[in-house]
């Protein structure tokens, strides 16, 4: 598999983006000196780079990067509506045909299947917005967002969402409360046994030790930046019983008390 690799270290300049319309045609054949993020709206389209057909359909991204050669072979069949981001490029850009886990690269292949990812196209979207709009500052989020945009592709390639991740999504979507694995076993219609047996094997901890830690560490977090909260007060943020119950879960979980750094 191609993948993109991009410098994560440099701040991206955009030179063009907006929403565009193919009737029966073939993308355009030419080689960029900026790199080319496409993002496939409705319908379904064939875009070649490097001699190499890539499929796309609606949901679908992909980037053509600068001075490497793409056309379309053929006509697109109706209508094809695309949004598309020009953006700057970095020296050590590139592409590769196998993966690197350097934290210095946003990476993620040639096209991200991303149709069921509504963050995707909410990024896309506010992008073409912002750099449309006539307010510095919103010009000055579009590159933001196209950062965020980055960062949201490489991240749904490495993401392999399992049961385990959906629980863990779920508690901390859920900060003021304890979920028992009675709670999701119902809710994924899963047995008890399966549950556990699967997030033990996930994370090395039984649901309910991972979610007493995490509640402790945002806890702690917490305390450090606001200083005058109560332990009554974060013990109701994070679910526990009462200010009591809160100091000897944390004690035995950080191996200190509350607030004593």
């Amino acid at each position: 598999m191609i993948y993109n690799y991009l410098d994560k270290t440099t701040k991206r300049t955009i030179g063009a983006c907006n929403f565009n319309q193919h009737i029966c045609s073939k993308h355009p054949d030419r080689i960029l000196q900026e790199h080319d993020l496409l993002y496939v709206r409705e319908g379904n389209w064939s875009i070649t780079q490097d001699e190499i057909d890539y499929s796309l359909t609606a949901g679908d991204v992909i980037l053509l990067q600068s001075g490497h050669h793409h056309y379309g072979k053929f006509e697109c069949n109706d209508i094809v509506k695309t949004g598309y981001i020009h953006f700057s490029v970095h020296d050590d850009d590139c592409v590769r045909t196998q993966t690197d886990n350097s934290e210095n690269f946003y990476a993620f292949p040639m096209v991200v299947h991303c149709g069921n990812n509504p963050i995707i196209e909410r990024y896309f979207n506010r992008v073409i917005y912002s750099f449309w709009d006539d307010d510095y500052y919103q010009k000055e989020k579009a590159a933001l967002y196209l950062e965020l945009l980055l960062c949201e592709l490489s991240s749904v390639v490495s993401r392999k969402q399992s049961i385990a991740d959906e629980i863990k999504l779920q508690i901390r979507k859920t900060p003021g409360r304890f979920i028992s694995v009675e709670e999701f076993a119902k809710m994924y219609n899963c047995s008890v046994r399966t549950i556990s047996s699967k997030f033990k094997e996930s994370t090395g901890v039984s649901l309910h030790a991972w979610q007493m830690q995490l509640k402790c560490r945002m806890a702690d977090e917490l305390m450090q930046y606001e200083p005058t909260i109560t332990l009554k007060e974060v013990a109701a943020t994070y679910g526990f019983y009462d200010e009591y119950h809160f100091g000897k879960c944390f004690k035995k979980i950080m191996g200190r008390s509350p607030k004593k750094r």
